[in-house]
């Protein structure tokens, strides 16, 4: 008769777990036996005679299953946790293991949330962690049988050419395993106290492993000795970091369930008891409601201008269903793209706290917005400055020098300045005519260089073509003026465009973004995904601009954005006069219900135009009638 399905019992204490006491069988090939026994962590960190071991390993295929019978009943798990017990299985003794697919009730949401919010607290009690890498191989064999024995102070005797040799096996198995991808690892290794790496039933510590392998290595040039001197160094220390440090570098692992690359960082982030009020561990939430709610806790704990960074670093838009745009998909790994130039004058940008608002029911998040303009025409996108033959476009190249002596002969660049920041200017003395047309040839090579970049999309042909129209005639503007063209003294688009062709320059603001102008004849950088008509926008406190596009409003949702920002921006303006519409006001905000707007937008991505000094939050900006409510959806 086939067994029973087996059937979970709850967990009754608040630190309550299970544990396989895994029955044992001399025969790899005997099929798998074992019963979940109840206990408690409290329990748990008194047991001297029978400590558990925490299994961490990778779940793998979900199609790709075996059986194990608990307690007469099967229980279903897949092949990859099998192998693992497997070599676990001692011949002659009980053997008491803690893996999460088997321990926990994956169907029990209220539980799960539990249990993994003990789970770092399950690591660290064990008597020691098994991290299973899978079935041996012939490299496998040799990097763990030639690991130090170092607590009993043997070490192996190897030339040269073995390390060699032992390296060259760890980079081309070991640290290519699908372990080392794992979201979940971090806070695995991090916090278990006596850590072991298996492959098949070879097995050996890891600190071992990593002296073997780290041992006057040089792992500043090769990634994947770089990857295990980081995770061995964050073993070491007392600190792995805040939550906002932890998901910037795991950014994109892997995960079984996307929700996890929040949810596996808790445990060990410093500021873990304020991230557990902002994103409670709940799989019954959304992936789209994790993920802004973390993204929020981002802006209220770092600012704007943090969850801006985290979103210029995303490869693409994120294709997961109900996401906001401003919540960063952080299962994602981020994208090469350098940080938006910002200019000396966001110095003066104060980075006081801001008023928010955030519809968490409908993914909205409200923010004080000052309109700058509107994208009128694009360039293609920019191919990256590292793909391009810099030192092959010699009139340019000779040109940027020659300015640069100008420079240096007639006195060399100063600085003028005013409450808003450093303005940089050259002392061109009678060399001024010599200057402009040194420009003009600049200018004619990087018309040149863009036109030879194509026609544009096959869906606007001439969108490209009208874009250098009106490049064209922002550069003969320019060469008039006394700015600093070249060199890291100059400014704004004239630096943006500097570096973009320098060779000495390894990423640029420009790499794999466009060029766009407005209405008014200003020229700036656009996420290579901006469209004609997207609203260029600062945010109050924000040391960068936004490309937003307007998205549909609902009336209810632009009332309840209203009344929440209101809400955060404190008593009336002391210049507040009696019967005047200004009923809020904060560092120079004022907010009008009835008059000030509330608009809708998706967010783009940053930017930067020319000349466009930033929101502080001290002053409102020059045209206190372009400031609205910004409705991030």
């Amino acid at each position: 008769m086939a067994a029973k399905a087996y059937s979970y019992q709850p967990l009754t204490a608040s630190d309550s777990i299970r544990l396989l006491v895994l029955d044992p069988s001399k025969d790899d090939k005997t099929p798998l036996h074992g019963s979940l026994m109840h206990t408690t962590l409290a329990d748990c960190d008194y047991e001297l005679i029978e400590p558990y071991t925490a299994l961490s390993y990778v779940w793998g295929d979900a199609a790709q299953t075996d059986e194990i019978c608990i307690s007469g009943q099967d229980a279903t798990i897949t092949a990859s946790l099998a192998s693992a017990l497997r070599n676990l299985r001692d011949g002659t003794r009980l053997r008491r293991i803690w893996a999460d697919a088997l321990c926990i009730d994956q169907s029990n949401i209220p539980e799960r949330n539990r249990q993994v919010s003990l789970m770092g607290h399950i690591y660290s009690l064990a008597g020691n962690t098994v991290i299973y890498l899978g079935p041996p191989s012939k490299e496998s064999d040799l990097v763990l049988g030639s690991a130090p024995r170092s607590s009993l102070g043997v070490w192996p005797s190897l030339d040269q050419a073995g390390r060699d040799a032992i390296i060259q096996a760890a980079k081309s198995d070991i640290l290519n395993r699908p372990w080392f991808g794992r979201v979940w690892i971090f806070q695995e290794l991090t916090l278990s106290r006596d850590p072991w790496v298996q492959c098949g039933r070879s097995r050996t510590r890891w600190a071992d492993l990593s002296s073997l392998l780290l041992y006057n290595t040089p792992a500043n040039g090769d990634g994947k000795l770089k990857m295990l001197e980081s995770m061995n160094r964050s073993r070491q220390g007392s600190n792995a970091g805040n939550m906002l440090s932890l998901l910037q570098a795991r950014r994109g692992l892997g995960a079984t369930d996307a929700r996890d690359f929040v949810f596996a960082h808790m445990g060990i982030a410093s500021d873990r008891r304020k991230v557990e009020g902002a994103v409670p561990i709940d799989y019954n939430a959304t992936l789209g409601n994790v993920f802004a709610r973390m993204s929020l806790y981002v802006v209220e704990s770092e600012g704007v201008d943090a969850l801006l960074a985290l979103l210029d670093k995303q490869a693409e838009s994120s294709n997961q269903p109900k996401m906001p745009s401003w919540a960063v998909d952080w299962s994602r790994p981020p994208s090469a793209h350098a940080p938006m130039y910002v200019n000396n004058m966001t110095s003066r940008v104060s980075q006081a706290s801001c008023p928010i608002a955030c519809l968490e029911d409908e993914g909205i998040l409200g923010l004080a917005g000052h309109s700058v303009g509107m994208i009128e025409h694009l360039s293609v996108p920019l191919p990256w400055s590292s793909t391009l033959d810099l030192k092959g476009m010699t009139k340019y190249q000779q040109t940027v020098a020659n300015i640069a002596a100008l420079y240096s002969s007639t006195g060399g660049v100063y600085y003028t300045g005013d409450p808003a920041g450093r303005h940089a200017q050259v002392s061109l003395r009678n060399h001024k005519r010599e200057h402009e047309e040194l420009c003009e040839t600049l200018f004619e090579e990087w018309i040149q260089f863009l036109q030879g970049l194509g026609p544009g999309p096959a869906d606007a042909p001439d969108e490209h073509t009208a874009f250098l129209r009106c490049f064209s005639a922002w550069t003969q503007q320019q060469t008039a003026r006394r700015r600093v063209f070249v060199t890291r003294e100059s400014t704004d688009m004239l630096r943006i465009m500097w570096e973009y062709l320098h060779p000495s320059v390894a990423v640029s603001s420009l790499d794999g973004r466009r060029l766009a102008t407005t209405p008014d004849g200003n020229v700036g950088v656009v996420p290579a995904q901006a469209q004609k008509g997207d609203h260029i926008v600062n945010v109050m406190g924000s040391q960068a601009s936004l490309v937003l596009r307007p998205a549909n409003s609902s009336i209810k949702a632009a009332a309840r954005v209203k009344e929440r920002l209101r809400a955060g921006m404190g008593p009336a303006s002391p210049n507040s006069t009696a019967g005047s519409q200004d009923t809020g006001f904060m560092d120079g905000v004022p907010f009008k219900p009835g008059v000030t707007p509330v608009k809708h937008y998706v967010v783009i991505g940053s930017c930067c135009f020319d000349g466009q000094v930033p929101w502080a939050v001290t002053q409102l900006p020059k045209d206190d009638g372009k400031v609205f409510i910004c409705a991030l959806n």
